[in-house]
Parts: C-alpha cells; structure tokens; sequence
C-alpha cells in the first residue's frame, strides 16, 4: 500500500483515493528485496481482482513499480506472475485491465489487445486491455502453429543433413526426440489424471516460478543436454527417410493427444494443481506443462539451425 501511495498519490499526483473496498476482497501480489526488514516499501505490487467486481473477468490493477526497479524487468516478472495467478484461481476466465496508454505496447507483448476506446481515468489516459483464457484450445493452436514453422525448417534442411551420424542428430532425429518427449508427457498426464485434482498438490509461486523459468530457458539459444537421453537414431543412418510422412504423422498424433486432454481434463480444477514432473525444472501445473510442449519444439529450432549452419554436426 505504501508503494501504491508513492507512485500513484506523490508521483503521479492523482488526488483520488488508492485504496477502496475492492482491496479486501483482492489478491495482492508484491515483490520485495530479499531480506528487507519489515516496514520497508515493495519493490513491485499489484492488485488481482475477483471476476464481478471490476468487470465480469479478473482484472489486474493497481501495478506500480518502484523508482529504483523501473527497467529491470521486474514489471514484466510481476505481471507474468500475476497472469498465472488469475489462470489457476479463476480458470476459464480471460484478464482485463485498465491500461494506461503509455503501456499499451508493452501489455501487447503479454498478449493483451486493446478492447475499446481510450478515456480518461484519475484525469489520465486509459484504455481496456483483454488477454484471452489460455485453456486447452488455446495451446493446440499453439502447438500447431510451432509444428508449422518447425516443419517449414525441417524441409529446408539439405538430405544429407536429415539424418544423423552415430555421434550426432541430423534433422530427422531432432523431429524424433520432440516425438518421444511429447509421447512421454501425454503418458504421464492421462496416468496422472486418474486420480482427484483434490488429492494433488496445489500450484503456487513456486511452481509458477519453475515453469517460467524452464519457458524462458528453452526459448532461449542455450543448449541443453538431453536430460532422458539414449536410442534416438532412428531412421538409421543411410535409409531413406520420408520428410513428409513423419510431420503428417506428428500433426496428425498431436490432434489425438488435445482430443484426449479435453476428455480427460475437462474439470476447472486441474488448471490449479500439479500435473507434470519435469526432469530439470520439476513440479508444474497444466499451463505451464502446455506452454513447455511448444517451447520445447521452439528450442529445438534453434537446433535445426545450427545443423544447416553447419558442415559437420
């Protein structure tokens, strides 16, 4: 509440009033020096508000920022962390803000889109901003539309760098360990799904802190040593190898594998357990499971690459 008066009341010189009796009734979530005593100002806060109060969707307000942490990236962390929350508190629910105009672009590299025209709020310019429910639909598109760009590089990719040696993937054994990996995460969610969300352990800070941090590690060029290696040579070097038969094939087991998920996980609470172990990252919930399986093929582009750029693998 301090930080909120600093940048809202002095800084911004709004002479409304902050806090209102939606504050009881919201999630608050703050980001505070490690170790700082107690008393001292939040680095980073906002304000999660049940769907009904301020709109008929969760809404995010109230996201202030402290002098000292603007551009680190904490506000992005903040909101990220935010989003999550809302998904696994309210599923089934999009997330409408009130944005200031000046931050339109960057709400947008969230995924929220203006909704509305601009008007003024505290005599500041504002405008609605709504981010989708991100639920099985949602990843499957996702999930097909990184096949796509995954499968437009693997055609790129000369013939004699589509299969491998016995020391290095070539192409095709790349598109072969995202199979495996993909088969091995549908195993473990239709197992673990038989059992009561009610049994399992709820998502927290924690887990979502896991899951943003194997998000970003895999999108990123850094390169991994396959934690569940071994028998990846397949087709065998110097067989002919059918490009386009294996993308049909992996589409066409992506299609059963949401058609499956959306039997099987139809109930709201899943969204707020955990449902997968990651080798690396550990114990995440279902968002987070999804957005690893599209990440992971986005990872593994940076792969196919380094093999085209490459004489040798």
């Amino acid at each position: 509440m301090r930080l909120r008066s600093e940048v809202f009341v002095v800084e911004q010189k709004c002479v409304y009033l902050d806090m209102d009796d939606k504050d009881a009734q919201s999630v608050h979530l703050f980001a505070c020096e490690e170790g700082a005593a107690e008393g001292v100002s939040a680095r980073a806060v906002v304000r999660l508000v049940p769907p009904g109060l301020s709109y008929k969707e969760p809404s995010i307000g109230r996201v202030a920022i402290g002098m000292e942490s603007r551009g680190s990236g904490l506000g992005e962390e903040l909101m990220l962390r935010a989003i999550r929350v809302c998904y696994r508190r309210w599923p089934g629910h999009g997330v409408r803000i009130s944005a200031q105009q000046y931050l339109i672009g960057f709400y947008q590299r969230l995924g929220f889109e203006t909704d509305g025209g601009g008007y003024l709020e505290d005599d500041i310019p504002h405008i609605q901003m709504y981010l989708p429910w991100a639920g099985l639909s949602h990843w499957h598109v996702l999930h097909g539309n990184v096949i796509e760009s995954f499968a437009d590089s693997l055609r790129a990719l000369p013939k004699d760098l589509l299969q491998g040696t016995a020391a290095e993937w070539g192409g095709m054994q790349v598109l072969e360990h995202l199979r495996l990996s993909e088969k091995h995460t549908w195993s473990y969610l239709e197992k673990k799904c038989q059992v009561d969300p009610a049994e399992l352990k709820g998502c927290d800070l924690n887990s979502d802190a896991r899951g943003l941090w194997l998000v970003r590690e895999l999108e990123s060029d850094v390169r991994w040593i396959d934690p569940t290696p071994g028998g990846l040579l397949s087709p065998p070097p110097g067989k002919s190898v059918d490009v386009e038969g294996a993308i049909i094939d992996w589409k066409n087991a992506i299609v059963r594998g949401y058609e499956r998920l959306d039997k099987l996980y139809d109930a709201e609470d899943w969204w707020r357990v955990l449902v997968f172990k990651h080798p690396i990252a550990g114990r995440i919930g279902l968002f987070d499971t999804l957005a690893f399986g599209v990440a992971h093929i986005r990872h593994h582009m940076h792969q196919l690459k380094r093999i085209a750029d490459s004489d040798v693998f």
